[in-house]
């Protein structure tokens, strides 16, 4: 820590970090006249026992809005709030009708109710009408909620894809829908970069009904049947599927959210 507190120019700037490393991590404030930064993502990277170590501390930065409240109202907590920056990058061009399917590209995991999809994909008779599954999968979550690596899962599961702009763009490039059913408490209603990826790609986003319904109404980014589609149960996503209803306008009306994300970028630089 020394060596690094000696070689490493100011500020720090630390967008992740496990509760346990916070003592040594508190050190990086040692003999600065200015405080450090720290993103706050979502609520799970707080506790009570995190608090003391940022708190007057560090400069807080969040994401999305309802967790700039939530730390607020929580802990006391004041942050800057500032929309997650992405990269317009180059994006493989189809023709939206020629659009078809749905995948998931999310992390396999406990927030992301990945078994809903995989119920949902229980009720599809039709092939071409399966949800697959992209990303990093929980082991924990794929043996307790979606029967193991022997199960129904293994059947949707297409494994982890680059991560890299010209890999997500091939993938997403002939895709209809992007679902993500992503549930965090105090948290909702803003983007998450799977999000911003989906919407950048031309495809139309799924997402549960709880992340746009159950947060404060003026940190509500999405809306259903205007910018996205919204379902709360297999049966919902499964229907919806089916029904294969156009997008074109959810698609039109959802690029209008990407723009804050591409200009924010020099607010960045400033910290």
């Amino acid at each position: 820590m020394n060596d690094v507190l000696r070689c490493t120019d100011r500020p720090f700037f630390i967008t992740i970090f496990k509760e346990s490393y916070l003592p040594v991590i508190s050190r990086l404030n040692d003999e600065s006249d200015s405080k450090n930064i720290m993103v706050i993502h979502d609520h799970r990277d707080l506790s009570e026992n995190v608090v003391p170590f940022i708190k007057n501390k560090w400069n807080l930065v969040t994401i999305r809005k309802t967790v700039a409240e939530y730390l607020n109202t929580k802990y006391g907590l004041d942050s800057l709030f500032l929309y997650h920056p992405f990269y317009p990058y180059s994006v493989e061009s189809k023709n939206h009708k020629r659009k078809k399917g749905a995948v998931s590209i999310s992390r396999i995991s406990f927030e992301k109710n990945t078994d809903i999809i995989i119920k949902a994909n229980n009720l599809l008779r039709r092939r071409e009408d399966l949800i697959k599954l992209y990303g990093s999968a929980s082991r924990m979550y794929v043996h307790l909620f979606l029967g193991g690596y022997n199960g129904d899962f293994n059947k949707y599961y297409c494994g982890i894809f680059d991560k890299s702009f010209s890999a997500i763009s091939n993938l997403l490039a002939g895709v209809k829908f992007v679902v993500d059913l992503s549930i965090l408490k105090q948290d909702g209603g803003g983007t998450q970069y799977t999000f911003l990826e989906a919407i950048h790609n031309d495809c139309a986003l799924v997402l549960h009904r709880k992340w746009i319904e159950n947060v404060n109404p003026k940190y509500r980014d999405f809306k259903e049947g205007y910018n996205c589609f919204a379902i709360e149960n297999e049966k919902e996503l499964a229907d919806l599927i089916r029904k294969d209803p156009d997008t074109i306008k959810i698609v039109q009306n959802a690029k209008k959210l990407i723009n804050r994300h591409i200009n924010i970028k020099s607010e960045w630089s400033k910290l």
